[in-house]
């Protein structure tokens, strides 16, 4: 699974080892501090989403854009906020 959030330029995903990825080396190492892994207090079965939203909590700007599940994603479809897309 990946999570993208944006806002204006900036763009960042998830990662399934746990980190972020971003277009911005400063907003990366800054989502890899507040929005871990080991930041997530409450239970959750997607980790990844679970990152997302902790992120977008601390950066209030920022959106969730797409998210990719991973056993969609080999046949390139999207879950968007309205239904999956192929």
């Amino acid at each position: 699974m990946s999570v993208k959030i944006k806002w204006q330029i900036f763009t960042a995903e998830t990662r399934s080892d746990g980190t972020w990825r971003s277009n911005s080396p400063t907003l990366e190492e800054l989502l890899n501090v507040m929005a871990s892994p080991d930041r997530i207090k409450e239970r959750t079965t997607d980790i990844e989403d679970s990152m997302a939203r902790l992120a977008i909590r601390g950066l209030p700007y920022f959106k969730i854009t797409e998210v990719t599940s991973g056993n969609k994603r080999e046949k390139n479809c999207t879950e968007k906020p309205f239904g999956v897309r192929c």
